[in-house]
């Protein structure tokens, strides 16, 4: 692939798009839903902060090199090796809007909605880069990597990883499409987490770069907290369309003429 844009690293700069695009899906989502600036800069403080530092140690941590003075050095951040981006971002961010706004779906909703489109731009990142990279397979749609790649074998052909990832990202914006209109209002955030988490936990079966990351069996640790927030949102969700099913139902009892 091309690590770089000239003297720029490709990872970098894509990852640093993504980060940017962040704050400008926060503004656009922001005005629409009818939320207040301050929750939109501090979501995409939040998404900042979890998607550098936030993914950085927790990398650091996964990999067992966890070093504070790294940490105030720009070039160990634009190399890669960031992991749990998303997993921090929701734990600075959900709580945030919680706290925040006084519209709660709404601002939960604008901290799912402001994901798909950076976490792309990311994914081509590492793409480019070469990391997140996939297993050795003789698929019609393997890649190879250059010698320049950093992390994936050098000529092997390996699923693309961070493509699948893509494509999942790319379902989340169109189910968000759907999912338009007053009814889904403060659910977004956990369609979210179901499509992503599910996705998220069937596209690692296919990394070839996990080798290292601690491990439950067949599965490892990132695939069960994905399993589990995406089990759990999808209980969530049955249970509200369960209470708006029982809503409407009294609402006809108590006003026949709402189903004439």
């Amino acid at each position: 692939m091309w690590p770089w844009f000239g003297s720029i690293p490709a990872f970098g700069a894509l990852y640093s798009i993504g980060i940017l695009s962040h704050f400008v899906a926060g503004y656009m989502l922001a005005k629409r839903l009818g939320l207040r600036r301050r929750l939109w800069i501090g979501v995409g403080i939040c998404y900042l902060v979890g998607m550098t530092l936030g993914a950085k140690v927790l990398y650091d941590i996964a990999s067992g090199g966890f070093d504070v003075r790294a940490l105030l050095s720009p070039a160990h951040y634009l190399q890669g090796g960031l992991w749990g981006g998303l997993f921090a971002y929701m734990a600075l961010a959900v709580p945030f809007a919680l706290v925040l706004s006084r519209d709660k779906r709404g601002a939960l909703d604008l901290v799912a909605l402001t994901i798909p489109v950076p976490w792309i731009f990311a994914k081509l990142g590492c793409l480019l880069n070469g990391c997140c990279y996939g297993r050795p397979c003789s698929a019609p749609w393997a890649i190879t990597f250059g010698q320049a790649a950093r992390g994936a074998p050098a000529g092997v052909p390996v699923h693309p990883t961070q493509v699948y990832e893509i494509l999942v990202a790319v379902g989340v914006i169109v189910l968000f499409v759907a999912l338009r209109g007053e009814r889904w209002r403060g659910t977004r955030l956990l369609w979210f987490l179901v499509i992503y988490g599910f996705g998220r936990a069937s596209t690692e079966f296919w990394r070839g770069d996990l080798e290292k990351n601690i491990h439950i069996g067949p599965v490892s640790v990132s695939q069960l907290i994905c399993l589990a927030a995406a089990g759990a949102s999808l209980v969530l969700l049955l249970f509200l369309r369960r209470g708006m099913c029982k809503a409407q139902s009294r609402k006809s009892l108590n006003d026949p003429s709402a189903t004439a």
